[in-house]
């Protein structure tokens, strides 16, 4: 576990300033962005476990980023994956999946660190922090949200059986410099106001919470399969555990090879 765990002391290290730096955030009483505010989206994906004892206040502020949105100019787009390598160490986490923990390693390839840790906050996929480091998660995101990107427009529904989610995504004003043919339409299902009881494990007797948990991730299409613009559909199972008040749908085009975002957007899944 020592590759696993090889950040911990930096992630408690900068709990207390990123306390207090948010607070100092916060006090100003920022409003989240409503649609056509002009904010550029930026996608940030935090790698967690309830396993782990240095992740909750990951999870606290991914929360306050979204619902919050306290970076000037920025529309924070969130998913929260949950991986299962901490399941083995006394307390499997209800929302991991491997193919969190297989999609983390990929960035970790891209980055060329070879090591993965949580919470590990990735942005935009070019630029990753620790997920609880409030004042390094605001310079990453202010720093993507400097890069080109493309319009993405999402919108979902449920499927008259409650079966699926029948999502549809436009894509336009790709950057000069996008790939042709390596980038793809990926859709999350989130699911926000999680509440586990955790009885076992580093976190044992502890209450956690979590917004935007992933439910489902898939690619429904290729750029490169509508002339670099265009419109794409898909399907995406749901599950009856899952509330649907609760759920949202996340879109986003990432390059096949460097494992880059060039656009997002989200919507509710009515």
């Amino acid at each position: 576990m020592n590759e696993m765990t090889s950040v911990r002391t930096a992630a408690i290290a900068v709990l207390l300033f990123s306390a207090c730096a948010w607070a100092l955030v916060t006090a100003t009483g920022t409003r989240a962005p409503q649609p056509g505010s002009g904010r550029t989206p930026v996608l940030v994906e935090l790698f967690t476990s309830e396993g782990c004892s240095s992740c909750p206040p990951a999870d606290d502020l991914l929360r306050r980023l979204l619902q919050d949105q306290p970076i000037e100019g920025v529309e924070v787009i969130a998913i929260s994956e949950h991986v299962d390598y901490w399941n083995r160490l006394g307390w499997t986490d209800p929302f991991s999946s491997s193919r969190y923990s297989d999609r983390q390693s990929q960035f970790a390839d891209a980055f060329g660190a070879g090591q993965i840790y949580t919470p590990q906050l990735v942005i935009d996929g070019r630029l990753q922090v620790v997920g609880s480091d409030w004042p390094a998660v605001r310079r990453a995101v202010l720093d993507a949200a400097r890069s080109p990107r493309a319009s993405v427009a999402v919108s979902a529904a449920r499927s008259p059986d409650n079966r699926r989610a029948v999502v549809r995504v436009a894509v336009q004003d790709l950057p000069a410099r996008a790939p042709k043919s390596a980038l793809h339409v990926m859709v999350a299902i989130v699911e926000d106001q999680l509440i586990t009881e955790v009885r076992r494990g580093e976190n044992a007797r502890r209450r956690l919470q979590h917004d935007a948990v992933a439910r489902g991730l898939a690619s429904i299409g290729s750029v490169g399969e509508a002339d670099r613009e265009g419109e794409f559909a898909g399907d995406i199972a749901l599950q009856k555990e899952w509330v649907p008040g609760r759920l949202r749908v996340v879109a986003f085009l990432q390059d096949e090879s460097t494992r880059r975002v060039v656009g997002a957007a989200s919507a509710s899944l009515k």
